[in-house]
């Protein structure tokens, strides 16, 4: 793989990403193509060919009455597990600060 193929898939990724984040900021109305190419300062094109992609593996879904994308279930999924996983760790967290406040 080239420098500038390696490029371009970076830029896919970082574009994907603050895609995510974008419709995950809007998940009952979405946004359309036009906000999400102002907001990620590109063309709309890029927009296009990161939602299919995003669409592919769940991560956006498009409502085609409106147009508009939003966060899909897969990347919503993400979130509610990371949650649960910090909430498992304070609770382990606070054990170990309860058993060690015992023992003093």
């Amino acid at each position: 793989m080239s420098a500038a193929d390696e490029s371009k898939g970076s830029a896919m990724v970082l574009r994907a990403l603050r895609m995510v984040e974008l419709l995950a900021s809007e998940p009952l109305r979405g946004l359309t193509n036009k906000d999400l190419a102002a907001a990620m300062r590109c063309p709309p094109s890029y927009v296009t060919r990161t939602a299919a992609a995003l669409i592919e593996c769940g991560w956006a879904v498009k409502d085609e009455s409106s147009g508009r994308f939003r966060i899909g279930r897969s990347a919503a999924r993400v979130g509610i597990t990371t949650l649960s996983a910090l909430d498992k760790h304070e609770q382990q967290l606070a054990e170990v600060r309860r058993n060690f406040t015992i023992s003093q």
